[in-house]
């Protein structure tokens, strides 16, 4: 057993030598691979050997000398393969362009690869057991890591090339025998961090240029608007004077001129709203019919200029109350009965507002607005680009509408903001049909809908006679919508379903005739009905423009007793078909959302004779508004600027100026602008109980989109009153604040 035990020693003197041909400090690696050789040299030393002949048969062989000069060489291959290996490794790590150390649990070095040493500029030989600490700039915030012990940071640290941004992570290590280690990898993310600052630096200056580009359109589209009343208003003032035929079509140029220029600088605005994600849409409830209603009559104008047929229809289940913005609502219904009419020459264009019976996920129910027209159609590449920005039709070019290509864009883009979109079918030549989809919320039924039922009963049967083919299918489906027995067909067939009507048993006893025909036909038609009628009465109803009220008297004369102005509003048509009775259904019921009288709320200022204060710095706005609240009956009482309006006021409270019953204030003045004159003022009549209440203060401004409307009564303004301002715009304004209203 002696060799054995020999053996074991001449081990443990091999591990010595070994630890003595390695490199110091060691590392787990080093004790690692010693520890194996170890094992090997003392399973080589307990194993059993035998001597083979031919060993001792040589003479002077030493059978433990030759065992000893084996372990030796074993060793040595040992040695070979642990040097070999760590080699391997460390031109593994020194590869990897990742800065990789470790430290040991006081700090010092006990391995770092090449990244490391060429970034700090070190010598590889004096790294081993070094406590060097890179210099650090700036440290971001700890980054929260997955695993407790893990630690993550990022730092700016001083290095040969520079300042780097430097990301670490700390990951501790423990290896028997060798105490703790913390393992240290480094990325550099200067690059990454470089372009984060440029991104960021960036998108603040398109966010600063965005803001500056709305505040100069803004800027603008107020510098523009103030000439622009000027001109409107001007223009109107001349219209109300004895003119030549040629002066007249000169003055309305002009008016039609200005307007499209609004209109275009509107779309120019909102577009640029959109663009920078600043919409603001208003949840208020609103009637769609009244909406749609009030859309489709400030175009009739331009549709009976042209000659062309416009018609509308609404849902019995679309009548009611919807939250939502009502203005935006009426923008996009404007936009596609404009375009409709501008590229129709022919027929018409038909209005259909209907409801889908699902409803969204959050309770809101889908309307939609379709508009048809009989004009020249689009192909599939001009519905494919005519929703994006600043694009027309070829055929929209060629054939000079003119626009700015924006308005279907900014349609779509609002129909989206209430949950619906905008879509299109169409083909050369055939028409065009737009459809404008919301989702809003359902507020209340409409009031108006148990009138309207019990005034169906009292009409009978009704003949719709007229050769517009589009407004004639409406009003008859109008009819039928509401449950009332409706015939429509042209003029030239009215007889012959006059008889048919009453063969089957039910006489015509309504007679609704277009009233561009002649009256000697429409008496002719009325006569034959009331034949067929037999003891029934049969009542006559024309149908006319907004200007063909001259000719009514010859209708009148042949037997026709009311008249219907186009387009049709739905509970006015229930109204006068009643039996001749319209009062079975209200007025405020047949026009939809009762509208204060232009002309009575003129009568009743002129009867008071308000006084009214005029603060406005621009002369021609100035004698504008003078002129026309002179002939609203009011004395008109101005001053330049919020100063003098102040003075004003302060001689109205201590009784030197006679009280005003309204005060109309130009929000952007020199010396003091109407904001701050407004709350001077508000605050002054607060001030002393005693004296007069303040009267209500109107902003006029510019700035004609509804957030400013509510930025204007949030400061203190009682009223809002957009340039550019008509007589309608401000009579409508002076009934809403009468005196008595204000008592």
């Amino acid at each position: 057993m002696a060799p054995y035990w020999m053996a074991t020693a001449l081990s443990a003197l091999s591990f010595l030598i070994v630890l003595c041909l390695l490199p110091a400090p060691l590392t787990a690696v080093h004790w690692f691979a010693t520890a194996g050789v170890v094992m090997s040299l003392m399973a080589l030393a307990s194993a059993p050997s035998k001597v083979t002949d031919a060993a001792v048969a040589r003479p002077g062989a030493s059978i433990f000398g030759e065992r000893i000069e084996n372990r030796l060489e074993q060793l040595q291959d040992v040695h070979w393969a642990i040097t070999e290996n760590e080699t391997r490794l460390r031109d593994l790590l020194d590869s990897h362009d990742d800065i990789i150390l470790r430290r040991d649990g006081d700090g010092r070095i006990t391995f770092a690869n090449k990244a490391f040493c060429e970034t700090f500029g070190v010598d590889p030989v004096k790294v081993p057991g070094n406590k060097f600490q890179p210099v650090v700039i700036e440290r971001d915030e700890p980054i929260a890591s997955d695993f407790e012990s893990r630690r993550r940071s990022i730092e700016l640290v001083e290095t040969r090339f520079g300042s780097r941004w430097i990301a670490w992570e700390h990951l501790p290590r423990t290896h028997l025998g060798a105490g703790g280690e913390t393992q240290i990898t480094g990325r550099d993310v200067t690059a990454e961090r470089v372009a984060d600052t440029n991104l960021r630096e960036a998108r603040d200056q398109a966010e600063t240029a965005n803001r500056a580009k709305s505040r100069f359109l803004a800027a603008v589209s107020h510098e523009i608007r103030t000439p622009m009343n000027g001109i409107l208003g001007m223009a109107g003032l001349l219209s109300d004077t004895p003119m030549a035929p040629d002066q007249a079509t000169y003055v309305k140029a002009i008016d039609q001129s200005a307007k499209n220029l609004l209109a275009l600088i509107d779309e120019i605005l909102d577009f640029s709203k959109i663009e920078a994600g600043k919409l603001v849409l208003n949840n208020e409830p609103f009637a769609l019919g009244t909406t749609v209603q009030a859309a489709v009559e400030l175009l009739a104008p331009g549709a009976e200029e042209k000659g062309l047929d416009l018609a509308w229809i609404i849902g019995p289940d679309c009548e009611g109350k919807f939250k939502g913005d009502a203005a935006r609502v009426r923008q996009v219904v404007l936009n596609l009965i404009s375009n409709a009419i501008k590229f129709t020459d022919q027929g018409g264009v038909l209005v259909t507002v209907s409801r889908k019976p699902q409803e969204t996920d959050t309770g809101r129910v889908v309307l939609d607005i379709r508009v048809t027209d009989t004009g020249i159609g689009l192909s599939q590449l001009e519905q494919a680009a005519i929703f994006s920005e600043f694009e027309q039709t070829d055929s929209a070019i060629k054939r000079q509408r003119g626009g700015t290509g924006l308005g279907l864009t900014i349609s779509m883009q609002l129909a989206r903001a209430m949950g619906g979109d905008v879509t299109v079918v169409s083909a050369p030549g055939k028409g065009s049909s737009f459809t404008a989809t919301f989702a809003l919320e359902p507020d209340s039924p409409a009031e108006s809908n148990l009138a309207v039922a019990a005034a169906v009963k009292h009409i009978g049967p009704v003949l719709v006679t007229s050769d517009r083919s589009i407004e004639r299918n409406a009003i008859t489906l109008i009819l039928k919508n509401h449950g009332v027995l409706a015939v429509e067909g042209p003029l030239a067939e009215a007889k012959d379903i006059i008889d048919n009507a009453a063969k089957s048993g039910k006489p015509l006893t309504r007679v609704l005739i277009d009233g561009d025909c002649k009256p000697e036909v429409a008496a002719e038609i009325l006569d034959y009905a009331k034949q067929a009628a037999g003891a029934k009465i049969v009542r006559g109803l024309v149908l006319v423009g907004v200007l063909g009220r001259r000719s009514l008297e010859a209708f009148r004369i042949h037997g026709y007793e009311a008249y219907i102005v186009r387009p049709v509003r739905p509970l006015s048509l229930i109204g006068q078909l009643c039996d001749g009775n319209p009062d079975h259904v209200s007025a405020d019921q047949r026009t939809g959302e009762a509208q204060p009288s232009l002309e009575n709320a003129g009568a009743s200022a002129s009867d008071i004779k308000q006084r009214v204060l005029l603060v406005e710095d621009n002369s021609v706005n100035e004698l504008l508004a003078r002129r026309l609240l002179e002939k609203a009956g009011c004395v008109v009482i101005t001053a330049a600027d919020g100063i003098e309006a102040i003075d004003i006021a302060d001689e109205i409270r201590s009784g030197t100026q006679q009280p005003v019953s309204l005060i109309l204030m130009d929000v952007q003045m020199p010396r003091l602008n109407g904001v701050e004159a407004a709350r001077a003022i508000k605050a002054a009549f607060a001030a002393d109980p005693k004296k007069p209440v303040c009267p209500p203060i109107v902003a006029i401004t510019a700035n004609a989109f509804a957030e400013d409307r509510q930025r204007y009564l949030d400061d203190g303004m009682d009223d809002y009153l957009a340039k550019p301002f008509d007589a309608a715009g401000l009579k409508a304004l002076m009934a809403r604040w009468q005196p008595q209203r204000v008592a």
